[in-house]
């Protein structure tokens, strides 16, 4: 159970409100019920979770209540003082639940090494792999399940005329990531099946724990870049005691599969070539594909029209910002400057003149009700003189990265001072530096978050997932100090940044003499 399953299962077996739990833990009603739904993540300070868990414990009288209580906290016996039953719901509440960040950052940390793996296929080939004649074909287990898939993928990549496969499972995947040699043989197979022409649509499941999801985009992520692939999820609870996978090629082959809670290692897996029950599972994955909403929209390169429009409509709502980029971030570069950088780097100043205009004015309107938080790491002052300091998102937006000239850099930190100085609500947190963080993280309260992996080939992530958006906005809230993200006061920033341009002007003038 996540965390805000194991919430709802205590507030609804003891019929708590959320203003109820609210009063009593000194929280606001609304941060409960997001709780509730996973809209927010598990607290990262302990007295929060000790309250709630307090007031909880003493909910529990009735027979039945301690009963379910009992199961689910599989303890040999139910502490009766209601301060100890509140330390083991605090426990339990905690247990198996690894900090979101440490997740994220994992997740950021191997998007930033990966490489289109498709730019490696060659022509694919046409020799007919062993593929079982039967009409419809048994495997068992997780060896089974190997077995089918791999005999699926072959006969689809040998296929001469393309198709959209359709892929969903709420099993566990364990059976395809744990043997390396195995998901090597499927990503190879994989590829190939996308080299033919073949297109794909997949439904993950967001119920799944966050380190099993980003694990899965993760592994994902070289075939997501084929642009080829369409991820969608459903967005209601599912009980995840009923599991099912459907992989399907309308025009080739479907495997099946069924399992009980996690029991797939004796599932029966079912390889059907027979077209009649083919066309009768493609039509069960379509009725629920009709239910599902978009995962995430992903842009490469070559799709930066796409990704233009999809940053306009991010950006259109109210709300709190969290922003990390490699440098600094576009929305803060004067006009005139990001029109120089545009005409040296013979990029198209008209596209991008207008494109940095319409997005400059939802910032400055964003700014008069909501906060604006930038992290930013300060680099070197050598990195800045040697212009060695990348463009934020640069690969994006041209063929390969550009960079600053020290009077570019320098040009754009004063204009973030002039922010800073003019609005209350636009804020900078100063952070360490890392060589390692190839990657720009730009979340929006309740709205959705953009990921973009800025190491060549770039990519970029639209995700509104809720569960996803919480964790990235926790992610990067956890690189700011509580009381300096509450407080929001710009005096030290400024202090800071003032400091940092007198060192360049200061270092600036020793180079000329």
């Amino acid at each position: 159970m996540t965390f805000a399953e194991k919430l709802d299962f205590l507030m609804n077996i003891t019929k708590t409100s959320n203003s109820a739990l609210a009063h009593a833990a000194t929280l606001d009603a609304s941060y409960i019920s997001r709780l509730r739904t996973g809209k927010r993540l598990m607290p990262k300070y302990n007295h929060l979770l000790q309250g709630m868990a307090i007031f909880l414990a003493r909910q529990f009288k009735e027979e039945y209540q301690k009963k379910a209580l009992f199961d689910v906290l599989k303890l040999i016996n139910l502490p009766g003082d209601s301060s100890l039953l509140a330390e083991e719901i605090t426990r339990w509440l905690r247990q198996d639940e690894e900090n979101s960040t440490q997740q994220v950052g994992r997740f950021l940390s191997s998007l930033s090494g990966i490489t289109n793996r498709s730019e490696q296929v060659g022509h694919s080939d046409d020799s007919k792999p062993y593929f079982p004649d039967e009409a419809v074909s048994i495997y068992y287990g997780i060896e089974g399940k190997r077995n089918a898939a791999e005999y699926f993928l072959s006969e689809v990549a040998v296929c001469k005329s393309p198709q959209t496969l359709f892929l969903f499972s709420d099993e566990g995947t364990s059976w395809m990531t744990e043997n390396p040699t195995y998901a090597r043989k499927w990503a190879e197979l994989m590829i190939r099946v996308l080299a033919r022409g073949n297109r794909i649509k997949i439904i993950h499941t967001v119920s799944r724990d966050l380190d099993e999801m980003l694990s899965a985009i993760n592994q994902w992520m070289p075939l997501y870049m084929t642009g080829l692939i369409e991820p969608y999820f459903y967005p209601k609870k599912r009980d995840g005691i009923f599991r099912r996978t459907l992989f399907i090629a309308p025009e080739t082959a479907a495997v099946i599969s069924n399992s009980v809670g996690n029991q797939a290692s004796s599932a029966a897996n079912v390889l059907y070539r027979d077209r009649d029950a083919v066309a009768s599972f493609t039509e069960e994955f379509l009725q629920y594909l009709h239910l599902c909403r978009p995962l995430m929209r992903i842009f490469t390169a070559q799709e930066r029209e796409g990704c233009y429009a999809a940053l306009s409509e991010f950006e259109r709502g109210k709300a709190d910002t969290l922003i990390k980029t490699e440098s600094l971030s576009l929305l803060t570069m004067p006009e005139p400057l990001l029109m120089k950088i545009l005409k040296r780097s013979g990029m198209d100043e008209n596209v991008g003149g207008s494109l940095h205009g319409v997005r400059y004015q939802c910032f400055i309107e964003n700014l008069q009700s909501n906060h604006f938080t930038e992290l930013i790491s300060l680099p070197d002052i050598e990195n800045v003189k040697s212009g060695s300091v990348k463009v934020s998102l640069s690969d994006m937006l041209n063929e390969g990265a550009v960079y600053y000239t020290p009077e570019e850099f320098i040009s754009h930190l004063k204009n973030i001072l002039i922010l800073l100085e003019s609005f209350d609500n636009y804020h900078i947190h100063l952070i360490g530096n890392s060589t390692e963080d190839r990657y720009t993280v730009y979340a929006r309260e309740e709205i959705g978050v953009l990921i973009a992996k800025t190491s060549q080939p770039p990519v970029v992530l639209a995700i509104n997932e809720s569960n996803m958006t919480a964790a990235f906005w926790d992610f990067l809230k956890s690189m700011l100090d509580e009381k300096t993200y509450r407080a929001g006061k710009n005096t030290d920033s400024i202090a800071v940044l003032r400091d940092y341009l007198a060192e360049l002007a200061d270092q600036a003038v020793d180079s000329a003499q």
